[in-house]
């Protein structure tokens, strides 16, 4: 038995689905990007917006309910296959493949895509589609805090946004940063890692390091007398499983970040997830105008938030 294992990362990409400076709705729930689009003119579907996804997924139970209106051809994979996520060691089946036409936000789009139970996968069960931004070819601008996004045709208008120099995944569609991430405690004390970090709009926390790495495990340790030493209230396995550094201040790049915090976790570990230090999430996100052009591989990122501060030179 063959398996295939589509690995959640995280990051999003338009095909000409909406025009210039058209804002889409766009919130944030349980740490997730949401927002509700139109198919084929008549239905309404909850969107999972991710940032690195390798497909666009469907929800079985919202395919086969509006499988009439939305006239899409279904095709039954020839071998078994399976979704899995970082989060979650469980496989779910791969019902259908879909390579089809589907009208959205009234524009057609070509959809290649597969059909699984989203009820065996908690973080989407309340969604209809998990779709990647990579899938939307543009230049992508998100701004959680005033809840819309934007595909752009040009960044002629754009100033003031400090300009990174990113990587593609190209498994995953994945946007990553090499870079140092440094924590600091009141009195100036510093702990440091340095890696390859994912930019993952379908991970909630602002930071998330991947305990399955043992330089992950040494920064932890190191990090001991900034460690949150209560997590009763959390639902994990232990110190073992998760730990949570709470920082004077954190420094990613050349971004200083107040009132924020570290999660270091253990994954699902898979060879795609095993390659990042870490994932950075939708609550750093929140804090900036957020601009993803796929094409330059490049990130541009604007405050909006007086927790951030630009370190110079």
């Amino acid at each position: 038995m063959k398996t295939i294992i589509y690995t959640l990362i995280i990051i999003l990409n338009l095909n000409s689905l909406f025009a210039q400076s058209e804002k889409i709705p766009l919130e944030k729930r349980k740490g997730h990007l949401y927002s509700e689009w139109k198919l084929n003119n008549t239905i309404t579907a909850k969107i999972f917006l991710e940032s690195g996804f390798p497909i666009i997924i469907f929800n079985e139970q919202f395919l086969q309910k509006h499988l009439n209106e939305l006239a899409l051809k279904l095709e039954i994979p020839s071998e078994d296959e399976f979704v899995s996520t970082w989060n979650n060691a469980k496989k779910t089946k791969i019902k259908y493949h879909i390579n089809d036409t589907l009208i959205i936000n009234r524009l057609p789009q070509i959809i290649n895509a597969v059909v699984i139970d989203f009820s065996e996968i908690p973080s989407w069960k309340d969604y209809d589609i998990v779709y990647p931004i990579a899938d939307l070819k543009g230049i992508i601008e998100i701004n959680i805090k005033e809840k819309y996004m934007r595909i752009l045709d040009t960044l002629n208008y754009i100033k003031n946004f400090n300009v990174y120099k990113m990587k593609i995944d190209e498994n995953t569609k994945g946007l990553y940063l090499n870079t140092e991430l440094s924590v600091y405690d009141t009195l100036g004390g510093k702990e440091m890692i340095k890696g390859d970090f994912l930019f993952d709009l379908g991970a909630g926390n602002a930071f998330m390091l991947n305990k399955n790495l043992k330089k992950v495990q040494v920064f932890v340790e190191k990090s001991d007398r900034m460690i949150l030493k209560d997590t009763t209230r959390i639902n994990t396995k232990g110190k073992k499983e998760l730990s949570i550094i709470i920082p004077d201040n954190i420094v990613l790049n050349n971004i200083r970040i107040q009132n924020s915090y570290v999660v270091a976790m253990k994954y699902n570990s898979t060879k795609a997830s095993d390659k990042y230090i870490g994932l950075i999430g939708t609550s750093f996100f929140k804090e900036f105008i957020t601009i993803f052009d796929y094409d330059n591989k490049k990130l541009y990122l604007k405050s909006n938030s007086k927790n951030i501060k630009i370190i110079k030179g």
